[in-house]
C-alpha cells in the first residue's frame, strides 16, 4: 500500500516539475495542439482523477467566441446516449493558460460521467481547487 502511496506522489511531484518547467516562460503565447491536448490529458487523469476519466469521444480545436474551451454534450435520445467533446482554441495567451482551461474542462467531463452531476461551477466542482494548487494550476469560472 505505502509503495503505491509513494509512487503516486513522485508522479504528482514529477509533472508539477514538468508543469513549473514548461509555464516559466508564461508570458510567450502558446498555440494548442492535439499532442499536447492527449499528453496533459494523461496527466492530469492520473494526478487529478486516480484514472477514473474516460477520453473525451472528440477533440476539436477552434475558434470560440465566449470561452476559452468547452466540455459539450450531445445527447442522442434516439440510442440514449451522450457525446461529449471537447473544445479549446487554437491560441492562448500562455501555456498556463492552456492547461488551466484543459484540466478545468475535465472537471466538468468528470462531473457529468462520473459523477452523474449536471457540470456547473458548484461545490463538486470547486472541490478540486486544492488538487489544482499541488500543480500550480488555477479553478475558476
Amino acid at each position: 500500500m505505502n509503495n503505491s502511496k509513494d509512487h503516486n506522489k513522485r508522479i504528482i511531484i514529477r509533472v508539477k516539475k514538468k508543469i513549473l518547467k514548461e509555464t516559466k516562460l508564461s508570458d510567450k503565447k502558446y498555440t494548442a495542439t492535439y499532442k499536447d491536448i492527449k499528453k496533459y490529458f494523461k496527466y492530469f487523469n492520473k494526478i487529478l482523477f486516480n484514472d477514473k476519466l474516460n477520453s473525451f469521444n472528440d477533440i476539436q480545436i477552434k475558434r470560440l467566441v465566449t470561452a476559452s474551451g468547452q466540455c459539450v454534450e450531445n445527447i442522442s435520445y434516439s440510442k440514449g446516449t451522450s457525446f461529449f467533446v471537447l473544445e479549446m482554441m487554437p491560441k492562448y495567451t500562455n501555456k498556463t493558460e492552456f492547461l488551466n482551461t484543459l484540466s478545468h474542462e475535465m472537471v466538468h467531463l468528470w462531473q457529468q460521467t462520473v459523477m452523474n452531476d449536471t457540470g456547473n461551477h458548484n461545490k463538486l466542482f470547486f472541490s478540486f481547487k486544492p488538487k489544482f494548487k499541488k500543480l500550480n494550476l488555477t479553478l475558476s469560472y
